[in-house]
């Protein structure tokens, strides 16, 4: 079964602090000129890539990274001009000693077709980061390469793979697999295909990843065709097994594909089975019949492994038994470790189960490749002698330990047994960026293993210290949350959660916060007491913990009971909380969600009044969706009688005073645009005549709006002038009213104010159709940014938003403002800066006569504003590139500047003043007045 999968951008930036990026559906990069795609073994790179590739037809091709490498250019022409899909950089640097060759091999080839499109796929572990990424983006179409992490399995894909594997409950299924801690085999295909294969067979549950391996082979090769099974003699389980593992041995070890089962033409990447030496022939033929391998695409006689972190652990189950028949580990050691000593790219996933299978092995292999034994194999046999050198080897490698998954393999050594040499490491550890990383992976795998509440007052004093990054201190929280008890843990929560309200515990990003609110609420924090916490976040562009609290959690995590709470308080504390019905406040979304389900839940049981007030509330976030906006304005429409009532409500709530008509105004803000019901003219007039003794202001008002529905003809069912005149003369107030109405000739006050309500919704509406219609735009267009032919107008339209709007270069925001339009599309932000920054590499850009004639005349190039656009992206982010753009660049850079009467003096421009000041003394002459060149 194939699932859509996501892939999550791995940022760039200041490693000090939180960094998140969103996680996106695979299909939305398919526009992006290059990505690398990093995951773990069996992670589902290749169907991942396989599904892609698909998707784009015959504008792509899928190309195993070693024949990309190996077979001739010439013979492969379906490679040019295609979108490649070269699956494997880590097994091509099987074998070298520098494993920059091939990877620098590959970027040759690239540059030799031309520099197409292409996807990279890798380990993450083997990926060597910056590194990599620079020298990977010298081949690219743009000069940029986005690094994509696959996301692990959703709980809803995992459900539905378990599912197709038969499993009955797939709830039950998951839930037993976190009481066992095996939870992290759920978010990876392939070892989840092989934990249900195991549990769908076999009720007997596995304790570990290793024992999950073993069962599910075992399986494997138990289950091949009937007949073999059916003549099966004893003990010929243990030689299939026995065999397939000295067959994926030696294909790892030495780089062949697989084999052929019978002999025909020679084939150096599939040997035949007869050059393998095997002890029992019989056996090494039949083992190919086993699902432990399966046929080769294309070829009905060349077979390999079903995946090859299954031959890893077979291959390292053989070659363990050698070891403990005698064979030296040394001398299985050298022929997977390089010329360093250090172990091969490619075989570290067969290193790393070498380590879980041979306790005579296992030292030397955690010296040399400490990461590849815990995230490619199984540590949790390991004594506890040999988790100490592990972590202590670990701290070598500590520049390879921020992904954010990688954690989740080392939580065996979260034991209580190593509590002693985790609290020493993390007590003496230094600030150093490198001992930070190495701290912050320690915290991140606390999480996962077996809580250690020992460490818990060490674990709080890191989250107080500011002397440690932010992440840090996230990750300590997280830590201290998993291994404290729920008393004790309460508590402690409460006081860090009243420092930070008191301004005593710094949080940079409001990312404790955060994870604060999500563990307290609303078990220790009562809906009323959660609008406390609720601060403006516009300054920063953490998409985090606690901007994910308000916009999701706290409406999922909340019962009926609780919505009602949230929404009675939150109207209270309306003031406050700094919203306005203009700005819609830092949280634009869940007033309005929490409204919508509030009326669905509790909306005809409520008194008036109290509907009054959480309308009131929900305006808060009037500038939610439309959808949602739309789902509270129906509500209201179906019920016209509650319509008028809340009308009543809100002129009752009206002062007495000269403001009495600003605030009788205000009230149909309450009913979010809904259309008043036909008869809405008349009820007005009998309301009128009902108040007109007690209330003569609201009486007054009222009148006006009857009148306001007979003039418009709306809302006027039953209603005449013969009608309005029978009920005025009740009362002498409202016939000398009803009287300058029809006399005056002028729009009332009440007409004029109720039709600018009526479109301030629509207005509304409008404006956010006409932002996805210039979203729309950008999308649809996304392509030609990225390649520099965009059309000149759409870049003017981009250079308005980056210049706040206004086209006026002293009020530059640059970036900021592209990316609130924008909003998370983080791949339509980078199509639109590559736009912008591209402007000043077009042929179409008129040169400094044509410029300088244009302005003459009175006129100017709009062209001009995307290129200073590009000039001010340069100067900001990289002012050393300026000299690297040539003096007929810098030329058009100043003629624009000076012609389109900018008022600020940019980085850029202060580059080329310290380049060329002859060039800007020169464009003064020829493009300033004659009082400006005075």
């Amino acid at each position: 079964m194939i699932v859509p999968r996501t892939g999550t951008v791995i940022p760039l930036g200041d490693e000090k602090r939180i960094q998140v990026s969103v996680s996106r559906p695979l299909a939305e990069f398919r526009d992006t000129p290059a990505y690398v795609l990093l995951g773990d073994p069996g992670s589902g790179k290749t169907t991942a890539f396989e599904t892609e590739c698909e998707a784009l037809g015959e504008e792509a091709c899928m190309v195993d990274a070693r024949d990309f490498l190996e077979l001739s250019l010439k013979e492969h022409p379906e490679w040019r001009g295609r979108t490649l899909f070269i699956d494997g950089l880590d097994e091509v640097r099987v074998g070298v000693a520098d494993v920059r060759k091939p990877f620098d091999r590959l970027r040759r080839r690239l540059e030799k077709l031309g520099r197409p499109r292409f996807r990279l796929s890798c380990r993450e572990a083997d990926w060597l980061g910056k590194n990599d990424r620079s020298r990977l983006e010298t081949v690219s179409l743009d000069a940029r390469v986005s690094v994509l992490r696959l996301d692990p399995l959703t709980e809803a894909e995992t459900v539905s793979i378990l599912e197709n594997k038969g499993i009955k409950d797939p709830q039950a299924f998951m839930e037993n697999a976190r009481g066992r801690r095996i939870d992290g085999l759920l978010q990876n295909p392939l070892t989840l295909e092989l934990l249900a294969t195991v549990i769908a067979r076999n009720e007997q549950w596995p304790e570990s990843r290793r024992e999950t391996f073993e069962k599910a082979c075992l399986q494997m090769v138990s289950e091949h065709n009937q007949e073999h099974v059916a003549a099966r003699q004893p003990g010929e389980t243990d030689e299939l097994m026995d065999a397939a593992g000295r067959l994926c041995a030696v294909q790892l070890i030495s780089g062949i594909k697989g084999y052929m089962q019978s002999t025909g033409d020679r084939d150096a990447d599939f040997p035949s089975l007869t050059e393998i030496q095997y002890e029992n022939p019989e056996v090494r033929q039949s083992v190919l019949s086993t699902k432990l391998f399966k046929a080769k695409s294309g070829s009905l006689n060349r077979f390999g492994p079903i995946h090859r972190h299954v031959a890893e652990y077979l291959g390292a189950m053989y070659l363990a038994r050698l070891i403990e028949g005698g064979l030296p580990a040394s001398r299985v050691l050298s022929l997977i470790t390089g010329e360093d000593g250090i172990v091969v790219t490619g075989l570290r996933g067969l290193s790393a189960w070498l380590a879980a299978h041979s306790k005579n092995a296992r030292s030397e292999l955690i010296d040399r490749d400490p990461v590849g034994v815990g995230l490619y194999g199984d540590i949790r046999g390991f004594t506890l002698d040999e988790k100490e050198a592990l972590l202590k080897t670990l701290n070598r490698e500590a520049r390879r330990l921020g992904s954010i998954e990688i954690a989740q393999a080392f939580g065996p050594l979260a034991a209580p047994d190593m509590e002693p040499a985790i609290r020493d490491v993390l007590s003496n550890s230094s600030r150093e960026s490198e001992q930070q990383t190495f701290v912050d992976f320690i915290l991140r795998f606390l999480s996962e293993g077996t809580p250690i509440s020992g460490l818990s007052g060490l674990l709080l004093d890191i989250v107080r210290d500011e002397s440690r990054w932010s992440g840090v201190n996230v990750s300590a929280l997280k830590a201290f949350i998993h291994c404290e008890d729920d008393v004790k843990q309460t508590r402690d929560l409460k006081t860090l959660l009243k420092d930070i309200e008191d301004g005593n515990l710094h949080d940079l990003d409001n990312e404790l916060l955060g994870i604060l609110l999500t563990t307290l609420y609303p078990t220790e924090l009562a809906p009323a007491e959660i609008w406390n916490y609720l601060f403006d976040t516009s300054g920063t562009n953490v998409v985090g913990m606690y901007l994910w609290f308000w916009e999701y959690d706290l409406l999922e995590n909340s019962t009926d009971g609780q919505v009602a709470e949230l929404l009675d308080s939150l109207n209270v504390r309306l003031a406050d909380l700094g919203f306005s019905v203009e700005s819609g406040g830092p949280y634009q979304h869940f007033p309005v969600l929490l409204l919508a389900r509030g009326l669905k839940v509790h909306g005809d049981k409520l008194d008036t009044k109290r509907l009054y007030d959480w309308l009131e509330a929900g305006l808060a976030g009037r500038h939610c969706s439309h959808e949602v906006v739309s789902e509270v304005r129906t509500w209201l429409e179906e019920r016209p009688d509650r319509l008028k009532n809340l009308i009543v409500e809100g002129l009752k709530r009206c002062p007495e005073t000269d403001a009495f008509r600003y605030h009788a105004l205000k009230v149909r803000e309450r009913l979010y645009g809904a259309v008043l019901p036909d008869d809405i003219g008349h009820w007005y007039l009998d309301q009128a005549v009902a108040t007109a003794n007690m209330c003569p202001q609201v009486a007054e008002h009222l009148l006006e709006l009857a009148w306001l529905s007979h003039s418009q003809q709306i809302g006027n069912e039953g209603l005449s002038l013969k009608l309005l005149v029978q009920h005025a003369r009740k009362n002498g107030l409202l016939m000398t009213r009803l009287d300058q109405l029809r006399g005056s000739g002028d729009r009332p006050r009440a007409d004029r104010v109720e039709e600018r309500e009526r479109s301030q919704f629509q207005y509304i509406d409008q404006r956010k159709e006409q932002e996805e219609q210039w979203l729309d735009q950008l999308r649809s267009n996304e392509t030609a940014l990225r390649e520099n032919r965009a059309a000149p107008a759409l870049l003017t339209k981009i250079a308005a938003r980056y210049f706040s709007d206004s086209i006026n270069y002293s009020s530059v925001s640059g970036p900021r403002d592209i990316e609130q339009d924008l909003g998370r599309e983080e791949n339509l932000i980078d199509a639109v800066r590559q736009g912008i920054l591209g402007v000043v590499k077009r042929e179409d850009i008129p040169d400094v006569e044509e410029i300088l004639a244009v302005k003459e005349e009175g006129r100017v190039y709009y062209i001009g504003w995307p290129f200073l656009a590009a000039m001010a992206e340069i100067g900001n982010s990289a002012p050393e590139q300026i000299s690297c753009l040539g003096e007929h660049r810098m030329r058009q850079a100043l003629a624009f500047y000076f012609c389109l009467a900018c008022s600020n003096r940019p980085n850029w421009y202060q580059q080329i003043l310290e380049l060329r000041p002859d060039l800007i003394a020169d464009m003064v002459v020829r493009s300033a007045t004659s009082d400006f060149r005075a």
